[in-house]
């Protein structure tokens, strides 16, 4: 029998194999993870449909796979599967997928129409375009034509087709959805996801003609955050405030605290400021809602989903503290130390890093005075926390060592005005300075 790649997630097509659990001749239980894959979300485990002995694998690691791929074959299935007449029935399914990965060759008959006058500007394309070290977009010569004619660069158009090649459909959506993004107007939303290729990067030069270089492949986690960072910073007018809290009354009952807790229930900063942004999100209800360019309209959450930032080895990862307003801190601080274990060993699912409303990212234990975070689209605003350092704070009276952390908001211009940020990181220095004002207002 055939083994593919299943559907892993809502919206997930693809990933690359980072890792192999089985080799020919290895006999499988159901479920039994034969290999892990990157996605756009997360690494997740490809397991086996049912009990039977890989007879083939047709991948390795580092390659792409869809879903619907083959990746293996396998025999001595158990019965209860065998007696399904229909088992023949995966084979035709995968073909079409391992035909489209010879597409690239019968695409180009999609253009052949006119091949015989197109001669002389193709090869001054491609002659323009393919220098030592670049790519040359995968496009036809009629694609890179109608690109020119528009004023598009087809090195910003992301392609739909296989291996990513351009269409002239690919072209003209792109113009179209610029256009939108432009006037906020139209029929169809301005925006409708992370739209593809705007943050494409031009050929570079050869720098080979300098000095030595060498290279190493983004890994999908760096491909993801390069694509949504320069998503953000090219399309949000960001405004980054800064403050300052005194924790240091927050800080001996954190210590204390722990000496008697267990080790899952340890208690950070970041679990106390998820708590504390929670209740801050309450009271600032537009911190907690996306803008709507294509309707005009600001979308209100009702719920609130506060994402970490969590370093690891593969890159940063954000999952998400789910109604985080609902939970104690003690509860947020175990729900926390499981996630960002979990986070760091590569186990998220997808599902557990979407449909955050608002982020934290606290560099305080590696250091620094203070940070502009990028607001994660389509959030409008997120919270930096850096190291808190001893300071000599005036009491009125004299100076007295006080421990200070320093925060810094960014946030949408477009939706939150500079007033309004200031009252918002205001309100969170003093609920962390003073917890009870927590509570103080219903």
């Amino acid at each position: 029998m055939d083994i593919i790649v299943p559907e892993v997630s809502d919206g997930v097509s693809k990933g690359t194999v980072i890792s192999m659990t089985v080799a020919p001749g290895d006999r499988v239980e159901a479920d039994q993870t034969l290999l892990e894959m990157e996605t756009d979300k997360a690494v997740v485990a490809i397991p086996a449909p049912q009990a039977c002995t890989i007879t083939e694998i047709r991948i390795a690691e580092g390659d792409e796979v869809a879903v619907g791929d083959v990746i293996m074959t396998a025999e001595g299935a158990e019965e209860a599967a065998s007696p399904e007449p229909a088992a023949p029935e995966p084979d035709p399914e995968p073909a079409p997928v391992v035909e489209q990965k010879s597409e690239p060759a019968p695409a180009e008959p999609a253009s052949a129409p006119a091949p015989a006058k197109e001669p002389a500007p193709a090869a001054a394309v491609d002659l323009h375009t393919n220098r030592t070290g670049d790519l040359v977009a995968p496009a036809a010569p009629s694609v890179r034509r109608l690109a020119r004619e528009l004023g598009v660069d087809i090195y910003q158009v992301q392609g739909s087709g296989p291996a990513g090649r351009i269409s002239e459909d690919d072209v003209r959506r792109f113009v179209r959805e610029t256009m939108q993004r432009i006037t906020g107007g139209g029929p169809a939303p301005a925006v409708t996801g992370e739209f593809p290729g705007l943050h494409a990067q031009r050929p570079l030069a050869d720098f080979t003609q300098w000095g030595p270089v060498h290279t190493e492949p983004l890994s999908r986690v760096r491909q993801i955050t390069a694509d949504a960072m320069g998503y953000a910073w090219s399309t949000i007018p960001m405004v980054t405030q800064e403050d300052k809290a005194d924790i240091t009354d927050l800080e001996e009952f954190r210590r204390d605290f722990n000496r008697a807790a267990a080790a899952e229930a340890k208690l950070t900063m970041t679990a106390i400021l998820i708590k504390v942004c929670a209740a801050a999100l309450q009271a600032f209800p537009r911190f907690n809602s996306s803008l709507d360019l294509a309707q005009m309209e600001l979308i209100f959450k009702d719920h609130i989903h506060i994402g970490v930032a969590v370093d690891t080895p593969g890159g940063l990862l954000v999952p998400v503290i789910r109604d985080a307003d609902a939970k104690g801190i003690e509860t947020l601080a175990v729900a926390l130390n499981e996630l960002a274990g979990r986070t760091r060993e590569r186990k998220l699912s997808p599902a557990e890093m979407e449909g955050g409303t608002f982020t934290i990212s606290n560099l305080g234990g590696i250091g620094g005075t203070a940070f502009s975070p990028i607001v994660y689209a389509p959030q409008v605003a997120i919270l930096g926390v850096s190291r808190a350092q001893m300071r000599p704070v005036w009491d009125g009276t004299a100076f007295a060592p006080r421990m200070v952390m320093p925060l810094s908001l960014t946030y949408d211009h477009r939706v939150i005005d500079g007033a309004d940020g200031a009252r918002f990181l205001r309100w969170i220095c003093a609920a962390v300075e003073q917890p009870l004002n927590l509570v103080m207002k219903g």
